[in-house]
């Protein structure tokens, strides 16, 4: 099923891409400081859309990702240390109770 889903979205955007395109087929120019671009209109917009999803993708990364990843690490080794120090008691009950008569 999401298989099926990814495969209709991503027709979807095809579709949208090809039609975008085709609807902004006159080209224009793209000023640079140091060269000159004249690339068709639709071609540009997908460019800078697409430039602007992976900053968008960055900046959560940076803002939300990063964050998480690095407190599941905090609580794993914390969790990790009180599992090492529950076996550690287990160990010295068992020890003191095979000691007594």
């Amino acid at each position: 099923m999401k298989r099926m889903m990814g495969i209709a979205v991503s027709l979807l955007l095809l579709i949208c891409a090809v039609a975008l395109s085709s609807l902004n087929a006159e080209t224009v120019t793209l000023n640079l400081y140091w060269h000159q671009l004249n690339l068709p209109m639709g071609f540009l917009l997908l460019l800078f859309a697409v430039c602007g999803l992976l900053c968008g993708l960055m900046v959560a990364g940076f803002w939300w990702v990063w964050p998480a990843k690095r407190s599941a690490v905090h609580w794993k080794r914390q969790f990790h240390l009180l599992q090492d120090e529950q076996a550690k008691e287990v160990t010295n009950k068992t020890k003191s109770q095979s000691l007594l008569p």
